[in-house]
């Protein structure tokens, strides 16, 4: 007779005694390599703590934006007039240029509620920035418990 031989079950099993090992390392792995992006803010050169200089006021432009985010612009004649950011950012920087032709001097003051929309306070930035106005202070509005008015 002819002699049949049992065959030998084999289970399909995975071995799970280092699985854990593997997970670990893998994490160890991806934390290390994976780069975390990071909030950076607004580059801005700040000045040496130096001793406070007074400014003469004819030499301050006013800029100030409200809660609303309503951009009021301080013109030649010292009166202040509106304008909508979005529509009219060319005008205020046009504004900032001509007083800063009429005056070498003039130092930029942005005046920024702390209800304001934050991307209004940087498109008012950006324009006066575009202005290449050199001197610009950032200031809270004193009805808010920041500075003069």
């Amino acid at each position: 007779m002819v002699s049949l031989r049992k065959k030998k079950k084999t289970s399909a099993e995975i071995p799970t005694a280092s699985m854990a090992d593997i997970a670990f390392l893998l994490i160890v792995f991806f934390m290390t390599t994976t780069i975390f992006a990071s909030e950076r803010g607004l580059k801005m050169l700040l000045p040496e703590k130096s001793k406070q200089v007074k400014i003469a006021s004819e030499n301050i432009m006013k800029i100030i934006v409200s809660p609303t985010g309503l951009v009021r612009v301080e013109t030649e004649d010292g009166r202040m007039k509106d304008f909508d950011i979005d529509k009219q950012g060319d005008q205020v920087r046009e504004a900032v240029k001509t007083a800063l032709d009429n005056n070498e001097e003039l130092s930029v003051a942005i005046k920024v509620s702390r209800f304001a929309p934050y991307s209004r306070m940087i498109d008012v930035l950006d324009e006066v920035k575009a202005a290449n106005a050199q001197r610009i202070s950032l200031v809270p509005l004193a009805e808010e418990g920041g500075g003069e008015e």
